[in-house]
């Protein structure tokens, strides 16, 4: 396997990062102390980090495909399906070079690609094995087996509703997906577990023994532990990360959110 520490992410060599985003009903809950529900904080979150993403992928007035990205939203109609909207409906993995071609529509001279969508169920093994599928293509494509190993980031407040008996069917899924890999090393699985409750924040955590939540436990078990280059942009944005971190946060508030999506985008 060779060093990830010595590779450069680049047009030829580009990153696939898939979000999972919780489209169920109980996304329609207020965020936090925030005066708007959780599908539109998650929308803003990932809209503007595939704003930044863009900016920093341009060169001279040319953007550089230097990420592909894909959107599962799971929920909607009980079902799982991609997130893209507008030119980009129906589409699964996007260049950021199309993804700026193909903005939905512009809010404060911002594009935006996705809105907020909160109805049906968590189908959360379904899309897990959506982007194991999606992943497998992706690496088996062209060069792609020497490019940084994929990302997936699953944004949820909510149990799993097709996890099976003790969520086995969902951890099943989870862990075949961690075993996929590229010539720089395994797939990397991140989970944000967001909530209306005002409580105490968990970030990057080792163990959370201390968490009364059987789900919570699960979402961390399934995370994979944070490479060295999010634990530098974990440290950079002022984070207190322990020894072993975990990609794993719980009850984050808005800017956590989005600094976790960032920490999850390779620099």
């Amino acid at each position: 396997m060779t060093d990830l520490r010595n590779f450069t992410i680049s047009s030829t060599n580009p990153c696939l990062i898939i979000f999972l985003i919780d489209q169920s009903g109980s996304m329609s809950e207020k965020f936090g102390n925030t005066t708007h529900d959780k599908a539109k904080e998650v929308a803003n979150a990932i809209n503007e980090l595939l704003y930044e993403v863009g900016l920093r992928c341009y060169s001279g007035d040319d953007i550089k495909n230097r990420f592909e990205i894909g959107i599962i939203g799971y929920g909607k109609e009980n079902n799982v399906q991609s997130g893209w909207e507008g030119e980009l409906l129906n589409k699964w993995v996007v260049s950021i070079k199309n993804i700026f071609e193909y903005p939905l529509k512009e809010e404060d001279n911002k594009p935006v690609w996705i809105t907020p969508i909160a109805s049906g169920s968590t189908p959360m093994k379904k899309a897990f094995e959506n982007a194991k599928r999606l992943c497998q293509d992706w690496i088996n494509w062209g060069n792609h087996s020497e490019c940084h190993p994929p990302i997936i980031i699953n944004i949820t407040d909510g149990e799993a509703t097709d996890g099976g008996n003790n969520y086995q069917s969902l951890i099943n899924e989870v862990n075949e997906l961690k075993l996929l890999r590229t010539n720089y090393g395994l797939v990397n699985v991140l989970n944000i577990h967001i909530s209306e409750k005002i409580s105490d924040r968990v970030l990057f955590p080792n163990e959370v023994d201390n968490l009364n939540n059987k789900f919570s436990r699960l979402l961390f078990d399934m995370s994979t532990p944070l490479n060295e280059n999010m634990v530098r942009i974990a440290l950079q944005k002022g984070y207190n990360i322990s020894n072993n971190p975990k990609g794993y946060i719980y009850n984050g508030n808005a800017v956590d959110l989005i600094n976790f999506l960032n920490i999850g985008t390779p620099q």
